[in-house]
């Protein structure tokens, strides 16, 4: 084992205060989605859907990234399962990076090489198409409970809708690859579009936790190229 000097933060993850006004301001697009088609504002499970007759729509809209689903770690061994590729990669990364939290910074290197080494089983695991189903399935629609993605970029832009099923398709049946980057974050790429990614959380807020996320640009290309949207205009 070797105690060495960690990056300190993330290049890309933003900041707690950051995080809260993004979604702050997707709260906002779903009053005025709603308003726009005449539904009503409900609560979902991470975030606020909006229900009008047999639809609940899950509105996106944010600029850079889109935290899909945040799980601590108790969570996912509920989802995923304690023996599952997933649940044992996020329990390394949490040790890692809780480790790193409580010593300024410093890298356990033992405790890295088993979060890289979990990252690798995970990404295994992941280009069967029948296990990356279940995980795309989760953590966009929480099992079809929201049955339309509503991209709407701005409140005052027109709002794309997908059926929801017609997306989780979209990503399975793509020709997807998975890779793990240095730092052990778990990216799925297909036709040079980074369209989802696992990471573990560190710093003080949700330590330990997995981000299930997407780069919002690559996300709105993948389905504007694949897919066509019932538009609602602004």
């Amino acid at each position: 084992m070797a105690i060495v000097q960690g990056y300190k933060g993330s290049r890309h993850a933003p900041t707690s205060a950051v995080a809260s006004k993004v979604k702050v301001r997707g709260h906002k697009k779903e009053d005025v989605y709603a308003k726009r088609i005449g539904g009503v504002v409900v609560k979902g499970t991470q975030k606020p859907d909006v229900i009008k007759e047999s639809y609940r729509d899950s509105v996106k809209g944010a600029a850079t990234n889109i935290q899909l689903f945040l799980s601590r770690l108790n969570r996912s061994q509920i989802i995923y399962g304690s023996d599952s590729f997933l649940y044992k990669f996020q329990s390394a990364g949490y040790d890692h990076r809780l480790f790193k939290y409580q010593n300024n910074d410093m890298v356990d290197t033992e405790l890295f090489a088993k979060f890289k080494s979990t990252a690798n089983n995970a990404a295994k695991w992941l280009r069967n198409k029948d296990n990356f189903r279940i995980v795309i399935e989760k953590v966009f629609s929480d099992s079809y409970d929201a049955n339309r993605l509503v991209i709407m970029k701005e409140v005052d832009a027109d709002a794309y809708v997908y059926d929801m099923k017609d997306v989780v398709n979209l990503y399975v049946n793509s020709d997807y690859e998975v890779h793990v980057t240095e730092g052990a974050k778990i990216v799925i790429r297909t036709n040079d579009k980074e369209i989802f990614y696992l990471e573990i959380r560190g710093g003080k807020d949700h330590c330990g936790s997995m981000n299930h996320g997407v780069r919002t640009a690559g996300l709105y290309d993948f389905l504007k190229d694949n897919l066509t949207a019932m538009v609602v205009p602004a």
